[in-house]
Parts: C-alpha cells; structure tokens; sequence
C-alpha cells in the first residue's frame, strides 16, 4: 500500500505542475489556423517531446547537471528568457506565432517546432516539472514513481491537448485571436516568474 500512495501522491504533485490544463489555451491559440488532424500532431509530439525530457531529467538529471556545471535555477532562467522573447513577439507581432494552413512543405516544420517550443517545453516539461521528477527520483520508490507519474500525467496531458478541437470549434476565430493576445501577456508573466525566481536562486 506504500508503494500504491507513493504514487498517487507523485501522479498529483507532478500533474499540478506539468499543468496542462493551463497548457491548453497556448496550445489552442498556437494552433488556432490548422485542422483537426495537424493540431493532434502537434498534440502527440508536444506530449512526446516532453515525456523523453521528463524521463531524462528523473534518470541522469544531477548527472548531467554535475557534468555541464548548471543547476536547476539556470534552467528558470534560460526557460524565462525563452519564453519571455517568444511572447513579446508573438504580442507585438501582426503576424502571430501560429503556424498556417498553407504552403504545406513548410507547415509541417512549423508544426514541429510549434509542438517543441513553447508547447513541450517550457510550457509541458518545464523548470517545474523537471525539478519535480527528480526530486520524485530521489523519494522512496523514486525510479518507479517518478516513471509512473510521468507516463500517467502525459497520457493525461495528451488527452486534454486532444480535446482542444472541441474547445476550438466552441471558442470560434474571434475568440481564438482574444485569446491569444491574452495568452500572450499570461505567457510573458510566467516567464517573468521563472526567471525571478531563477535570478533569486542562484542570489544574483
């Protein structure tokens, strides 16, 4: 029965950070002008992406962390930087960030690097979410529950991002452009977040 808290209590902890709930209107905005099909592309590679990053991270993180000399706060802050650069173009922009249906060759580019950022990370697999599954690693039954959460938390996320076709076709095209610019000043507040914290972490 340990075994069994342990991880529901990994699945919860590293759900509220993953958060795609909160993923989902970037998702929606960043996929506003594809169909339904491209969009669960994006999904899938997203949810991907983050997944392999996520168990890295769990199994060699303080490896590879000892061996670049980094540490997590440089994470926040190169992650802060990253995203704060991507939402002020996307705002200031009369041509978003969202990738377009047309000139196919070049659209399934956009797709891929839409799903890799901000999508997968820093949006999925984040500062948070790295800090969480190693920190789960090093827990009682780390390995399994750190694995566990994962894989469960990004069958979940897959399965949110996957509902977004509904959302799109109930928000409408108005709505989606609304939504965007707010997601926007939303995206650069969190990248402010990230890298306050950063900054205050490493004691600058």
């Amino acid at each position: 029965m340990n075994i069994f808290f342990s991880i529901v209590d990994g699945v919860v902890t590293l759900f509220v950070i993953l958060d795609p709930l909160g993923t989902l209107p970037f998702f929606l905005s960043l996929t506003a002008d594809v169909n339904e099909v491209q969009r669960k592309m994006v999904a899938k590679n997203a949810v991907f992406v983050a997944l392999i990053m996520l168990f890295i991270f769990a199994y060699t993180g303080y490896f590879i962390m000892d061996l670049l000399g980094i540490n997590i706060y440089d994470f926040e802050i190169a992650g802060g930087l990253l995203l704060l650069v991507f939402s002020i173009r996307d705002a200031l922009s009369s041509e978003p960030l969202r990738v377009h249906a047309y000139e196919s060759n070049a659209v399934e580019g956009a797709l891929k690097s839409v799903a890799i950022i901000p999508i997968a990370t820093p949006l999925l697999a984040g500062p948070g979410s790295i800090t969480t599954v190693m920190l789960l690693a090093e827990t009682h039954y780390g390995l399994l529950v750190s694995g566990t959460a994962i894989l469960v938390d990004c069958a979940i996320a897959l399965v949110v991002l996957h509902s977004g076709t509904m959302l799109n076709k109930v928000i409408g095209a108005s709505g989606l452009m609304i939504l965007g610019k707010v997601m926007d000043i939303i995206m650069a507040a969190i990248a402010i977040s990230f890298l306050v914290r950063g900054i205050a972490g490493i004691g600058l």
